[in-house]
């Protein structure tokens, strides 16, 4: 199938389908972080809290915990090309709700809503593409696919904030609407027809469980971050997640129709792929969440202008992700991801030695390195997990990808700030300071930027043991 498919595979041929996917995945992850920079302005629409309208941005987070892991069911029952124009009409839809919400509770609804809708794109999108592009072009042809995953989180603050300046936050959803109506029409013209399996059958012990797993622990793990673990809340949140997990894992390693594939944990190279994957996630989505952070409330810098400065690593990621779909393709994973660990380390090493006047040629420098290595890295380790897989499991590989990166992301973010603000407090108290000083602050960053330099290199260290190639 494989062969038949390098025999008539033409670039112009699925070029068109292939963009038309990313167009949609851009349109779901952006909105994933333009919500950041508007959270001030809601609370100040509204007359609400900041806890109250950060409910904005974590209901669309657990809308998309929790139907990632149907993703793939959707796919296959209602056909691929289906469910993914479904999702794209959904959330154009949604997204005009959220910008009539009148109130801080009907914006919170519309965005469950919308996050239902955009948890199904990026599985079924990839797994398309999967099925499109031949094995040995997957990696310079799969470079677009991974653009969204790689600009979204650094111009979603920025366009965020650039129409929040110019007119307000509504345009903030407003703006995806003439997306979300090209997309549609481009859907319709050049995504191919799938055949839809009306056999297949719905895991629903697993629907029944997957409310009471991801949405749970990835709330708690953010119940834990903001208010203490040892709160009553949070450990109900978690345990009720951890236990509704080992029940989840049972059912799907037992069920003859899994809605995700956990038994392809068996495949070596699969492990890896997701493995170095998660960590390198980690790092990036650390240094993004820090080092704007630093910008701000070291240097100075407003939300937007500390957006601007990380672009440099969205561009820098584009090369790198370009660089490494060719040298996948020609001369195999490890060749790509091994370069790309050592542009993180160093880059996050750099980071952990700034401080209140270093240069800012140095921090751009840095980013660009950050960017090249997230580049190298990220989308060449998902191809190499799923390439190793069997590709009649694809539509259910890919959603376990996705939701095992959600919660990966959140416990990632709970962790190092509770890491740097341990390490502030520590510091405080060595100095006998009875308030976080610009040194303890420092310190902070500096400690966190190590940690974050360590892991990098556990993945560099694993990334050696790659298999060159997978078939």
């Amino acid at each position: 199938m494989e062969k038949d498919q390098a025999t008539n595979f033409s670039i112009g041929k699925i070029l068109p389908a292939v963009l038309t996917i990313a167009i949609g995945m851009l349109l779901v992850m952006m909105d994933t972080t333009i919500m950041n920079v508007a959270l001030p302005h809601l609370q100040s629409a509204f007359n609400t809290d900041i806890n109250t309208a950060q409910w904005s941005i974590t209901a669309y987070t657990l809308a998309l915990s929790l139907i990632i892991p149907m993703s793939g069911w959707l796919a296959d029952r209602f056909s691929a090309k289906k469910a993914f124009a479904g999702a794209i009409i959904l959330f154009t839809i949604s997204s005009i709700l959220c910008a009539l919400s009148t109130s801080i509770s009907e914006l919170i609804v519309f965005r469950v809503i919308q996050g239902l809708a955009g948890g199904i794109v990026g599985p079924i999108g990839i797994a398309m593409s999967f099925r499109l592009i031949p094995m040995e072009k997957r990696g310079s042809m799969m470079t677009i696919l991974g653009l969204p995953m790689l600009v979204a989180p650094t111009i979603g603050p920025v366009i965020s904030g650039w129409l929040i300046n110019i007119a307000s936050w509504h345009y903030v959803f407003l703006i995806n609407i003439p997306i979300g109506i090209i997309s549609i029409i481009l859907i319709l013209k050049f995504i191919p027809n799938y055949r839809p399996n009306k056999e297949s059958k719905l895991d629903k012990p697993g629907v029944l469980l997957t409310p009471f797993v991801f949405p749970f622990l990835i709330y708690g793990i953010n119940q834990g971050a903001a208010h203490g673990w040892l709160k009553t809340k949070t450990l109900l949140f978690l345990v009720i997640g951890v236990v509704a997990l080992i029940a989840f894992i049972r059912v799907e390693v037992k069920g003859s129709h899994p809605l995700l594939e956990i038994k392809a944990f068996k495949i070596g190279e699969f492990t890896k792929g997701l493995l170095l994957m998660w960590i390198n996630q980690i790092a990036i989505f650390g240094a993004m969440l820090f080092v704007p952070l630093y910008l701000q409330n070291v240097r100075g810098m407003s939300a937007f202008d500390s957006g601007l400065m990380m672009v440099p690593q969205a561009v820098a990621s584009f090369i790198g992700i370009t660089i490494g779909g060719r040298v996948y393709d020609q001369l195999g994973t490890k060749f790509a991801v091994i370069p790309g660990f050592i542009f993180s380390g160093i880059s996050l090493y750099l980071f952990s030695t700034v401080n209140a006047h270093t240069h800012y040629l140095f921090i751009a420098i840095s980013v660009v390195l950050l960017g090249m290595g997230q580049g190298l890295v990220g989308m060449q380790v998902n191809n190499h997990a799923l390439q190793s897989a069997p590709v009649k499991l694809i539509s259910r590989l890919t959603p376990l990808s996705n939701v095992m990166l959600q919660v990966v992301n959140s416990l990632s973010v709970a962790t190092l700030t509770a890491f740097m603000t341990t390490s502030v407090h520590h510091y405080e108290m060595k100095e006998n300071h009875n308030s976080p000083s610009l040194p303890s602050v420092l310190h902070g960053y500096h400690v966190t930027f190590l940690l974050l330099t360590a892991l990098i290199i556990i993945g560099f260290v694993f990334s050696l043991f790659l298999k060159r190639k997978v078939a």
